[in-house]
């Protein structure tokens, strides 16, 4: 290798290194909180059920709209994401289970650390396939895992390789879908029931604060945490166009 090769892997090195995250021990970090909104009551579809139907039933909800009686939306992913150094990064494997003919959970947030592992498992007396997508920038998906797990009780356990989005689908049973959002620190969450969220231990700092939901257009709000502070974040997400 010439010179200038050797000068470009090195410089592609520290450009790697410049955007890694750094554990640190955070001091009188600040709190993001806050709840998430749908803009109105969308009406949930209905899942066409064309296999194993003696278990699974004829139809079930998506469950894609789950939303609260105040419009607080669940399922709807909260990430930091210019954060360069806080907290350590969980310990944690990403448990993906196929059960009652979903995946459970719908949507869920991993982190990417050295022995986490993503944990396939099927509750389910029959067949499924675990397939499991990288979303690239382009809109397009690229395989990262695709398990057959035949028998009730199975458990595949495989590294965590990449970041970011990934869909979730079945091979075997076409409407189950969920997607997992991979992070490389902990500073990632996923709102619950009432649309509510909490963000621990944040450095002081501005942020950008990415929002997505499977069904709704996504949101970027830049925020500012200052020391022992709490930061209220209220977000209203509107429903993607149909395609």
């Amino acid at each position: 290798m010439g010179k200038l090769g050797t000068l470009g892997v090195v410089a592609l090195a520290l450009s790697g290194l410049a955007f890694s995250y750094q554990e640190i021990e955070v001091k009188n970090g600040g709190v993001i909180k806050g709840k998430i909104k749908a803009a109105k009551k969308y009406k949930d579809p209905v899942l066409k059920i064309t296999k194993n139907t003696d278990y699974c039933g004829t139809s079930k909800p998506a469950r894609l709209y789950e939303i609260a009686p105040d419009l607080g939306l669940k399922n709807a992913v909260v990430v930091i994401k210019n954060i360069k150094k806080g907290k350590p990064v969980p310990k944690k494997d990403c448990v993906i289970d196929n059960k009652d003919c979903y995946f459970e959970p719908l949507v869920q947030v991993c982190f990417k650390k050295k022995g986490n592992k993503f944990v396939f498992t099927n509750s389910d007396p029959f067949l499924h396939n675990t397939h499991i997508n990288k979303i690239l920038k382009s809109g397009k998906e690229r395989t990262a895992y695709n398990l057959a797990l035949p028998k009730k009780g199975q458990v595949i356990k495989k590294p965590m390789r990449t970041r970011g989005l990934h869909k979730v689908k079945c091979d075997a049973h076409a409407w189950m879908w969920g997607y997992v959002y991979i992070s490389k620190h902990p500073y990632a969450t996923v709102t619950n029931a009432k649309g509510e969220f909490v963000i621990k231990d944040v450095p002081p700092g501005k942020y950008k604060l990415w929002i997505w939901h499977p069904g709704m257009k996504e949101v970027v709000k830049e925020v500012e945490v200052k020391a022992g502070g709490v930061t209220t974040v209220n977000v209203t997400m509107t429903k993607k166009a149909k395609k």
